[in-house]
This record gives structure tokens, sequence and C-alpha cells, in this order.
């Protein structure tokens, strides 16, 4: 799950106001930095590093927020205080070689969904954007279809999207929903894509943190939204149980993954914690306790309820699944998220 710090910043400037824990600790040690405090970082905690901590007696630090301008500054500035990365997928291709180093993963190479593992990136956690409706406001005619989310003639109402980064798929709902075939999205038609939001515009929230989404569904801020699936799954989990998911629509895929900073010290055994990571028990439990999708195809989590609906890797949604080019991403990603910012400013 993605986020950005302004790009004119300084190395150093960033360095001294990221406040970052700096380890300095000994070959037993390793600076894990993750997204903020919630069931995502806690799952991390309790599914991965505590029991790699008991397996190999390595102390392990969390740090966080995860940003790739703090990582670029530390790489530039020959201070690479981090030793795994968790951070989205396209980032990691885009830096692959020049921020962060390739991870030979071995046998666990052929875990991961197709496509999804590149030479820098191991997946870690998969999100499905998640179409939702306030069942208090359109309980007796709910939204069927991604299309009913741009149409503000049948279904009136206030929607909200997360807005800091349009690559969780927010353009490819809108076009998805606009009609265009999903084995053919891509190149992305951006324009396209914008002027689908142009419909709802005036009832469109535009939320630049996924805690203010959050909260905002949860407060009856909204009674529509596109939301991923890990941060639906704790909003149902805190018990706004009136949003409802909207079943048998086309789900836009991305994923995080983890990554080594070019220049960790401790860089053989960040590998090899990623390595342990990937493992189906690891996976599976990660993905139970955050509500995401697991990265190893071998993973089995058992999902309480609110889960299951969520799960982006059920049989019923073999279909609905549509997977980031990760690819294009990367290489048009600076492009993109400036005509995004554009438009939501414009």
């Amino acid at each position: 799950m993605p986020r950005r710090i302004p790009a004119l910043l300084s190395a150093a400037t960033i360095l001294l106001a990221a406040g970052c824990a700096v380890s300095e600790g000994g070959e037993n040690s390793l600076v894990f930095v993750s997204y903020g405090q919630g069931a995502y970082q806690a799952g991390q905690r309790s599914a991965v590093l505590n029991p790699y901590t008991e397996k190999t007696g390595t102390t392990v630090t969390i740090d966080g927020p995860s940003s790739m301008a703090k990582l670029k500054a530390m790489v530039e500035a020959g201070k690479v205080a981090w030793d795994v990365v968790d951070t989205e997928a396209s980032s990691a291709a885009q830096a692959c070689g020049t921020l962060v180093e390739p991870v030979d993963m071995g046998p666990l190479a052929s875990a991961f969904p197709d496509g999804t593992l590149t030479p820098c990136g191991v997946p870690d956690a998969f999100f499905g954007l998640t179409l939702m409706y306030n069942a208090n406001v359109y309980g007796d005619h709910p939204p069927a279809t991604l299309a009913d989310f741009f149409d503000r003639g049948r279904f009136p109402g206030r929607r909200i999207v997360y807005g800091n980064d349009p690559s969780v798929g927010t353009l490819e709902a809108a076009l998805l929903a606009d009609g265009v075939p999903k084995d053919r999205l891509y190149p992305l038609d951006v324009r396209r894509a914008l002027s689908v939001y142009d419909r709802i515009r005036p009832e469109l929230t535009i939320s630049d943190t996924y805690g203010d989404q959050q909260q905002r569904m949860a407060g009856a801020q909204a009674d529509l939204a596109l939301i991923v699936s890990a941060r639906a799954y704790s909003l149902l989990k805190a018990g706004a149980t009136n949003w409802k998911v909207v079943p048998g629509v086309p789900i836009p895929v991305t994923w995080d993954v983890l990554v080594v900073p070019k220049g960790s010290r401790r860089s053989e055994q960040a590998k090899d914690l990623i390595r342990f990571a990937s493992e189906p028990a690891q996976s599976a439990a990660f993905a139970e306790r955050a509500g995401v999708g697991p990265a190893n195809s071998a993973a089995k989590p058992r999902y309480p309820e609110i889960g299951r609906a969520l799960d982006i890797w059920g049989d019923d949604k073999e279909d609905l699944r549509v997977l980031s080019d990760v690819k294009w991403w990367a290489a048009n990603r600076v492009r993109v998220v400036k005509t995004w910012s554009d438009w939501k400013t414009g």
C-alpha cells in the first residue's frame, strides 16, 4: 500500500525529517520497514518477524512508514539504515539494480502467481480494489456492477476513493466500468479513465490516506467506495458491518513486495528473512491477520467470515481478477502520477 513524499526534498532533508531508526546493531539484527500502525504491520510482526527471531535469534526492529523517497535518500547518501522494505511492486521494478538489490528466491521462485515475482521485488501481500456500498443507503437497491459506482443517476450519493497513488487499481477500475475488456487494459488510456471519474466529480471524495477513507466510511460520510481489500477488512473488523461487498464485479489486483535496499550491510540476512516470509506457513498466517491475499500460491489462510468475501484468491474470483501490469506501471508511473495529481487539483 503505497505512500509518497514530495520529490523536491533533498536527500539530506529527507534523512533528517524521517526520524528513522538507524540500526547499528551487529550481524544478528535487521531493520524491517513497513506501513503505519494497524493490522497490516501487526500481522507482519506476529506472523513473520517474531517467528523469524525465534528461529534464528535475529533481532528485528520495525520502522516506518515505508517510503521510496527516504530509501533513495539513504542510498544516495551512503547511509542505508534499512534492511528489508515493504513497498509497491511497480516502484521495486523501477528501482531494481539502482536502489534495491536482486533477491534469489531459489526453489520458492515458482511459488508466486505468474508474473508477480520480479528480480528485485518479492510479493508479500495482494490487494483487490473492492466495490462496497452502505446498506443503510442502498439496502433495497444495491449496486451490482462497477459501472454503478460511476452512475449518479441510478445511484445518487457520495463516493470515496483513496487518491494518493492511482496505481492501486483506481484507473483500471474506471476503464473496466467503461467497458474496456480486461485483456485490453494496457496500455492504460489515462485520459479516458479520468473522464469516467469526471462523471462523479461533484460527489467524489478523494482521500489522501487510507485511514481517512476508512474513517469517512465508518462515519457515514460516504455511500459508495472503491477500497483496497485489506482496508475493507479492517473496516469490517472494526464493526462497520453496514458496508457490504458488491459480488461478481471485476477486481483490479495489486501487490506489495519486499525489497533489500542497495547498500544494506546485512543484505544476505535480509534476503534470508524474505525467503522465510515467503514460505506457505508464514504467508498464510500474515494473510489471516492482515486480511490480505497470500503471496505464496500454496498458502491456505483460514479467514474469518468477514474475510472470505474479500479473499481475492477465492474460487469465485478466478474470472474477476485483473492483475496489474507492473512493467507498464514501472515505465509510466512518474507520468501517470503527475497526470492524476494535476486532475485532482485542477
